[in-house]
């Protein structure tokens, strides 16, 4: 019984390699007038069952270069593989092939300039989820040597680049590692410039070189190190150069305050209360350690004023008086400004805040918790306010 099963086998095996299409058949198969050239990924295909069709199938890899038919003078090179369907009385027929990739050659692969205007950019956007926690960047962006640049299309061009880096991985643990990102560079025309990118990264693509646990102090101050944090500081602080000079004095009650920022919001500009603010916002309100960046919620709060008092047709200055008068709801910490039109209100909030040590003694200071104004834009407040032939008859005082 043995003994038939083996010769069974062996007969099998036999059909299969009689059967399978030879190495001249397949290139006769895939040659077009295109064709340059066509070589084997190894010296034999494999036999594997199709269920869908139900039936055998040979299937053999294949690098195919080809003359591009799109693009003059450019070759793409076909990877993939040739199936032949089991046709019975030990023979194969052709049925398809079936492309796994594409790569292109004779297109120059973007230089080391070009790759890192791209990638600059937006150095958030290339480091993806390692940004807010890489503090040390010890060597790279850089090529990865042993891997090629792959051309998807004309268009788009596929390659490797690493990092070494000290990265938070707990909030005791900094680890230095090797990451390895995958970058994609895009353009709508082989003629144009890059436009765009996308990298990505992950877990898989970590080698971790060494571990230090950091005591939750020196991890804090690390905090204040990362590519996120420095980047961000270094871009306020310059635009912050380009703020107009401001003298903010100290203020001892929510009303000089409201004074203070009633006056600006009358007779300013968003730079002027972008350089207020920044001098003027409770701890809260600003990224932590900073003097030159709002939180979110502080940006939230600057953009929104900024919108209300300068950005519509209607400004601060045409709905609110100098001399302003305050609504019912004013605190002593809370003042209500009203304006010359029903539902126009601005209210300013301050807080007692600490703005930091001298000799050990906190330096208490009023601060600006919330800045919260209203301009009507709608066509009735418009034309109240533009029935008026002198603009000054608006406030009685």
């Amino acid at each position: 019984m043995k003994k038939n099963l083996f010769l069974f086998w062996l007969l099998s095996v036999s059909l299969f390699s009689m059967a399978q299409p030879s190495d001249a058949v397949i290139r006769k198969d895939l040659t077009s007038p295109n064709t340059i050239d066509i070589k084997f990924t190894k010296t034999t295909g494999t036999r594997q069952w199709n269920s869908s069709s139900g039936n055998w199938e040979y299937v053999r890899g294949v690098h195919i270069r080809l003359k591009s038919k799109d693009y003059p003078g450019l070759v793409v090179k076909v990877v993939g593989d040739a199936v032949y369907q089991y046709v019975g009385a030990a023979k194969y027929s052709y049925q398809k092939f079936r492309t796994g990739y594409n790569e292109w050659e004779g297109i120059p692969n973007p230089t080391e300039a070009d790759i890192e205007k791209m990638i600059s950019s937006d150095w958030g956007k290339f480091y993806g989820y390692m940004f807010r926690r890489i503090v040390k960047l010890n060597s790279g962006p850089t090529l990865a040597k042993d891997k090629n640049f792959t051309w998807s299309n004309p268009n788009q061009v596929l390659f490797f680049m690493k990092i070494n880096a000290d990265v938070i991985e707990s909030n005791t643990t900094i680890q230095t590692v090797e990451q390895e990102y995958e970058v994609r560079l895009y353009r709508d025309n082989i003629k144009d410039p890059w436009k765009s990118f996308l990298a990505t990264t992950g877990a898989a693509n970590t080698k971790v070189l060494s571990t230090q646990e950091v005591t939750e102090g020196k991890m804090r101050e690390l905090e204040k190190r990362t590519l996120a944090y420095t980047l961000a500081e270094e871009e306020a602080l310059k635009e912050v150069a380009g703020l107009p000079e401001l003298i903010v004095p100290d203020f001892s009650s929510a009303r000089e305050m409201a004074d203070f920022f009633h006056d600006l919001l009358r007779n300013g500009n968003p730079e002027l209360l972008k350089a207020a603010m920044l001098k003027t916002l409770a701890p809260h309100l600003m990224v932590d350690g900073s003097k030159t960046q709002f939180s979110w919620q502080g940006k939230e709060m600057y953009d929104k004023a900024v919108k209300q008092a300068f950005g519509g047709d209607m400004k601060y200055k045409d709905q609110y008086c100098k001399n302003y008068s305050t609504t019912s709801l004013t605190s002593k910490s809370y003042i209500y400004i009203k304006g010359v039109l029903d539902k126009a209100i601005t209210m300013i909030g301050t807080i007692s805040a600490n703005d930091g040590y001298k000799e050990g003694v906190p330096q208490v200071k009023l601060k600006l918790v919330n800045l919260d104004i209203t301009v009507r834009q709608d066509q009735d407040a418009v034309n109240f306010i533009n029935s008026f032939s002198d603009k000054s008859k608006l406030c009685s005082n």
